[in-house]
């Protein structure tokens, strides 16, 4: 879209950062791959924002954080000069006035909308973006037009158990437009429905884990942004409903997500941590007290690593028992599971491959998600081991549990194990390996239609 006058701002910024059109054109392009998009920006493309055109959504976005990293200080979208609206929309809960509500709806609408759906998937991670911090406030219901009635809260209380297990069992890609579009419309209902201060609350701690979920389903898809959004809104609404142990656990898949786009996650892990009631369940405090491990171990701080996760051992007490409903406990297996990334960071890959095997042999056959995340982390642990067929073995299975999922996450683990295994490719064992990867390409581009 074309301008009467140059671009001055981006002009400034571009000085304060010390970046020239060709650098900033590469920043953009690697902070779209974070976000599993490829875009293909130059010094062209740069000379011509600063002449006056604007590139489409969502680019000012990514020019706003790149800048935002580069400069070490917040960047909004509209001190670039790209906007064409003059709101933020990376910051939702900024924009609503910190209502949970106007949040969920604001960007529930953007991710159905046929002509907001695609630049509101791609918005990127921004860093200077933090979560809502822990306020006590009362739950308050809206005068509303027809009373929300019990039947309500089970029928949300059936779909956290639905989506959940739907991610569980074939990856986030799976029923995440569904999940979007019962927020926007039955969630939004809920929301004005007449309530007593009790079942508002339960009502709001309802929404909070079906957004949560729907965070999760769009970090399975590469979908960062968006799933930094909606973790905000999980954040407020869980404190809207005075639920300290639900705001915790948001945290800690907020800290999760840093951590696996490469960031530090450290000290929302610590957050979570310190958010924890005293009286929430064991189980609830060793899920967060295993991911401060996993924190530990990324920074190197091997006596803290270990020490945590010690108590988060002793914490489960090593039940394995399925939880009663999402959100209610952890399972054994994931806590392996966590075991093997502490031991992983910390060089131990014995000690790994054992964790991961335990996770794997603790698993329901039907977790096809979390059976292929494990096999692709003992693929790699395998490879840094140097037991390259073991490796290969590994990989048969991952696929045969990979070929049952839509899940874009996984896709980059099985490119990234592909790579591992490229110098190895001498071995008829890797050739083959690498071949059965090859073959499942179809599933690493899916088709429009799933929406990713």
């Amino acid at each position: 879209m074309a301008r009467s006058h140059p671009n001055h701002k981006l002009k400034r910024l571009l000085a304060e950062a010390g970046l020239s059109g060709e650098a900033l054109a590469r920043s953009i392009n690697l902070a779209a791959a974070e976000n599993h998009r490829t875009l293909h920006y130059n010094r062209k493309s740069v000379a011509g924002w600063l002449a006056g055109s604007r590139p489409p959504a969502p680019v000012p976005a990514l020019v706003a954080e790149t800048l935002t990293r580069r400069i070490g200080r917040h960047v909004s979208i509209q001190e670039t000069g790209l906007a064409l609206v003059p709101d933020e929309p990376a910051d939702v809960l900024f924009t609503t006035g910190g209502s949970g509500r106007a949040a969920l709806a604001t960007l529930t609408a953007a991710d159905t909308g046929a002509a907001t759906r695609g630049a509101f998937r791609a918005l990127p991670f921004r860093l200077a973006n933090t979560p809502p911090a822990w306020t006590d406030a009362e739950p308050r219901p809206t005068p509303g037009d027809w009373r929300l009635g019990p039947g309500d809260l089970a029928a949300l209380t059936h779909s956290i158990t639905y989506y959940a297990e739907s991610i569980d069992t074939y990856g986030g890609a799976h029923a995440r437009t569904a999940l979007a579009a019962y927020l926007a419309t039955d969630g939004a209902a809920f929301l004005a429905a007449r309530t007593d201060p009790r079942t508002h609350a339960q009502l709001l701690g309802r929404l909070s884990r079906l957004t949560h979920l729907l965070a999760r389903m769009c970090v399975d898809c590469g979908q960062s942004g968006a799933a930094q959004q909606y973790f905000n809104v999980a954040a407020q609404l869980a404190i809207e409903a005075g639920d300290r142990t639900l705001y915790a656990v948001t945290l800690r898949a907020m800290s999760a997500q840093l951590c696996q786009l490469g960031h530090r996650g450290g000290d929302l892990g610590v957050s979570a941590w310190s958010a924890v009631p005293e009286d929430a369940p064991s189980p609830i405090k060793a899920f967060l007290k295993s991911h401060l491990a996993v924190v530990h171990a990324t920074a190197g701080m091997r006596r803290q690593s270990l020490t945590a996760l010690s108590d988060a051992m002793e914490l489960h007490g090593g039940r394995d028992e399925h939880p009663a409903a999402p959100f209610s406990g952890y399972p054994v297996a994931a806590l392996h599971y966590q075991r093997g990334h502490v031991h992983q960071s910390l060089g131990d890959y014995d000690k790994a491959a054992n964790a991961l095997a335990a996770s794997l042999r603790h698993r329901p056959g039907r977790a096809h998600r979390a059976r292929a995340l494990t096999l692709a982390q003992l693929g790699e642990v395998l490879l840094l081991d140097g037991r390259v067929d073991s490796a290969c073995g590994v990989t048969d299975r991952l696929l045969d549990n990979y070929g049952r999922i839509r899940c874009p996450r996984t896709a980059g683990r099985i490119r990234g194990l592909r790579t591992r295994l490229l110098p190895h490719v001498r071995r008829p064992s890797v050739r083959s390996a690498i071949s059965r990867v090859d073959g499942y390409s179809a599933y690493q581009n899916p088709p429009a239609s799933l929406a990713l």
